[in-house]
């Protein structure tokens, strides 16, 4: 198997700043899920994300927007076939429903498809905003798959790793409504009850934690309506 920048040298000074950038976020992005706030993966996983290929972009010449780098982050999304939302409820679920185990299955995978989206921005701009689809795909498949095998738990849970995710969360916070919009699915009509699944059951869950982040509930509409929800498990 040919070796992977991300995993090994990188070769020049570019590429090595581009590494340690896209590692610094992606353990920040796997923190986000062991951060003991509920949501705090999904109101602050599109501004890390959006930072970073900012930041990406900077390191190759290209003064980028916030709203582009937001754009290329969903359409990288869009096009490898990653939800932006949906894992990211099912981790809100595990926080709620099992707190502090929730965030330790959910890490790696945050690290690893963080690291994946820095590698095909990396790929995007290292090759002039040129990248057909079937590159994004194989260049995130491939990024994501090593990634979860060098994904180290400690890393995590380091003061930088929680530092970069509490300053994501922060951000998030500040404008809790453009956050979520960037990444929300429009809402489903909630099954009859007593004949939701497990997964839809935690899916709504996390649709719920969205709501109360962006401010578009109560505390005590959030808390009556997580009561029925757990009541129908």
């Amino acid at each position: 198997m040919v070796q992977h920048w991300l995993f090994g040298d990188p070769g020049d000074d570019k590429d090595v700043r581009c590494k340690r950038l896209i590692e610094r976020c992606g353990y920040g992005a796997a923190a986000l899920t062991i951060l003991p706030i509920p949501g705090s993966e999904i109101i602050a996983v599109m501004p890390l994300h959006v930072g970073m290929v900012v930041g990406i972009a900077d390191l190759h010449g290209v003064e980028l927007s916030r709203s582009s780098a937001t754009e290329l982050v969903l359409k990288i999304g869009a096009t490898v076939g990653l939800s932006l939302v949906g894992s990211r409820v099912a981790m809100t679920a595990g926080k709620i429903l099992l707190p502090g185990l929730g965030g330790i299955i959910a890490a790696p995978f945050m690290y690893a498809s963080t690291l994946a989206i820095g590698a095909v921005a990396r790929a995007y701009f290292k090759g002039g905003g040129e990248l057909v689809e079937s590159e994004m795909r194989a260049v995130y498949e491939d990024t994501v798959k090593r990634a979860k095998e060098t994904f180290d738990p400690r890393r995590a849970k380091s003061e930088e790793a929680q530092a970069v995710a509490r300053e994501a969360a922060a951000e998030a916070e500040k404008a809790p409504a453009a956050a979520g919009a960037a990444a929300a699915p429009a809402a489903a009509p909630e099954p009859a009850r007593g004949s939701a699944s497990v997964d839809e059951l935690g899916e709504r869950l996390g649709k719920l934690e969205m709501l109360r982040a962006r401010g578009a509930i109560s505390d005590a509409d959030y808390e009556r309506r997580k009561a029925e929800i757990l009541d129908e498990i």
